[in-house]
């Protein structure tokens, strides 16, 4: 996994078809194994060829003479050894391609699921819009498993290979029966051939209708909490019975039309054994075939007939597996729209000078902001407000570059971002939200994400200036208490100071806060000031709220509406305008703007 982990942080584009990326992607650094696998599953397949061949030879030592001087027992000795042997060798190469396969097929999954997880971290905002993390995850998982189809390829090309070599060995005993053996695999063909397109289409339909329902089950599950309250048990029942239904019927289909593929030929073989039998008798009965011959034709028919079993059952997983992971891979290799240039250096940030420079931004055929120029001063503290929709969020994401602005450009420190690595961006700006996201792992972990390899002194300094240490130290483990998933067994208080702590740790030049308060109520909220009002001490600071008493003590105030900054100043000298800003100001109940 070496030389994937060195280069997977930078894939931003792959193949476009699935066995592209499988080749390029999948099987790196395992070709010696995979090739091993090979090798031993094709000796594990010539048993269908040299087993019928010494059960003839045994059952013929009793039709022979035994030359004088010798036993039956010394006779015979030679074939059984050879027989017993070939029986070791072939455990042995058993055992070989079991190995093989394990030094291969469990670390290509996982390389495959590695590097479709690294590419949608790469993935811009326009990939996340309207996609559930639950289908994403079934996605990549969908194919991590298309692997499994090379055990079912190769059993078909060497079934293919061991049948071709039986009907020449049956050949030589009759010619009737090579040709019984010669109509079943056309017909097998024939039949394969026609029921592959209506199979492939029930299967991507089962693909996605499964995809779906995942991801509304993950949907409503993870909205637990709202389910609860507005005692919505039975109706998110009645939101998942449409997809339900769809998921069965067409999982039924897929499996009926499974079931037609292997269950016909089936019946054609039953028939063409009974042929094989009446056969072999009329020829006994004219002498013109010996018991080891009769043997030895039922044998390789059994044989051939498995191999064709083979590919009858090693059709339709093919085809499920394969139509479910083109399915979900075409979903998921969705070009990253936001990409940094070629040999893009990394960002510089000394002072943390923040300007936009006729910028403007159209989302699905609407302006969001129009030419908008705004040029925020290293270390200055400036709020953003706005009615809902007038684009302070976008703002935020647009210096985030989450998005790329339609026109326009955006610069820190005299540095266009667009010219610079997105990580090198993200690096120099913490970000606190109004919904802090947490991982299903520890507060130490938690806090530790905002810097690389931290040492347990530089979290716990940081929690302490979050004024996070004491609660932290009240929970069972400390440090080491998990926070469960999404941070459910924080309160919003709690989650907001890891936020916080988070954000001293990674100690950014720019900080960019979120409505970071509008969910916490007031007592909490006055808590948690003195600890941004810490945090954002000589850093360049970019504040959204709807509380517009949080922005008082800002350096400067921005007024946005109609995609325009429309008034600008402190709270004192906006007030005196008596414009946009006083209007809010008076507008709002309890502190927050009325939306």
């Amino acid at each position: 996994m070496k030389n994937i982990k060195q280069t997977s942080d930078k894939i931003t584009t792959l193949p476009k078809t699935l066995w592209g990326f499988y080749f390029r992607y999948a099987f790196r650094g395992y070709w010696l194994p995979l090739i091993g696998y090979v090798l031993f599953f094709a000796c594990t397949m010539s048993e269908s060829i040299w087993y019928p061949i010494m059960q003839r030879n045994f059952i013929a030592l009793f039709e022979q003479d035994v030359p004088s001087g010798i036993t039956f027992v010394q006779y015979a000795m030679p074939t059984i050894l050879w027989f017993v042997g070939l029986f070791v060798v072939f455990d042995i190469v058993l055992f070989l391609r079991g190995t093989a396969r394990a030094n291969w097929q469990p670390q290509t999954s996982n390389q495959i699921s590695e590097i479709l997880t690294d590419y949608t971290h790469h993935q811009s905002m326009s990939f996340w819009t309207g996609r559930m993390s639950g289908s994403v995850n079934s996605q990549i998982n969908y194919v991590a498993q298309g692997l499994n189809v090379v055990e079912h390829f190769l059993r078909i090309i060497f079934a293919i290979v061991v049948m071709a070599v039986n009907v020449g060995l049956i050949l030589q005993v009759n010619t009737w029966v090579a040709l019984i053996f010669a109509c079943v695999f056309v017909f097998r063909l024939v039949y394969g051939l026609y029921m592959m397109k209506p199979m492939k289409a029930a299967s991507k339909a089962a693909s996605a209708s499964s995809s779906a329902l995942s991801g509304k089950i993950v949907d409503s599950i993870s909205n637990f909490a709202v389910v609860k309250l507005f005692a919505g048990a039975n109706k998110e029942r009645k939101h998942l019975e449409q997809p339900r239904q769809e998921n069965i019927k067409n999982r039924k289909r897929s499996f009926l039309l499974n079931r037609m593929f292997s269950t016909v030929p089936n019946m054609v073989w039953d028939v063409a054994f009974g042929f094989t039998l009446y056969l072999c008798i009329v020829l006994y009965m004219r002498g013109e075939i010996a018991v080891s011959e009769i043997v030895f034709s039922t044998s390789v028919f059994f044989n051939v007939m498995g191999m064709i079993a083979q590919i009858i059952n090693s059709i339709p997983p093919i085809v499920e597996t394969l139509g479910s992971a083109s399915k979900a891979y075409t979903e998921l290799v969705v070009p990253v729209s936001i990409t940094d240039a070629p040999n893009a250096p990394e960002l510089q940030v000394t002072c943390g000078t923040i300007e936009f420079r006729n910028v403007s931004f159209k989302y699905k055929r609407k302006w969001v902001l129009r030419d908008l120029n705004l040029k925020i001063k290293c270390g200055e503290r400036v709020g953003i407000v706005g009615p809902s929709g007038a684009g302070k969020t976008t703002l935020v994401h647009l210096l985030m570059r989450f998005w790329d602005p339609t026109h326009g450009q955006i610069l820190i420190d005299g540095q266009d971002i667009k010219e610079y690595t997105q990580d090198s961006l993200r690096e120099n700006i913490a970000f606190i939200p109004q919904d802090p996201t947490m991982f299903n792992r520890t507060l130490r972990e938690n806090i530790g994400y905002g810097k690389a390899n931290a040492t347990d002194a530089e979290i716990r300094r940081a929690a302490k200036r979050a004024t996070a240490h004491d609660f932290i130290m009240e929970t069972e483990k400390k440090y080491d208490s998990l926070v469960g998933e999404r941070g459910i067994k924080l309160s919003g208080g709690q989650r907001q100071r890891i936020a916080i702590a988070r954000a001293f740790l990674k100690d950014a030049p720019i900080l960019v806060l979120d409505e970071a308060t509008s969910a916490l109520d007031s007592e909490t909220e006055v808590a948690i000031q003195s600890s941004f009002d810490e945090l954002a001490a000589g850093r360049t600071t970019v504040a959204i709220a709807h509380r517009l008493s949080t922005l008082r003590n800002m350096d400067r105030i921005i007024v946005i509406k109609d995609c325009h900054v429309i008034e600008q100043g402190s709270h004192q000298s906006l007030l005196r305008k008596r414009g946009e800003y006083a209007r809010l100001w008076k507008m709002q109940s309890g502190g927050f703007l009325q939306e």
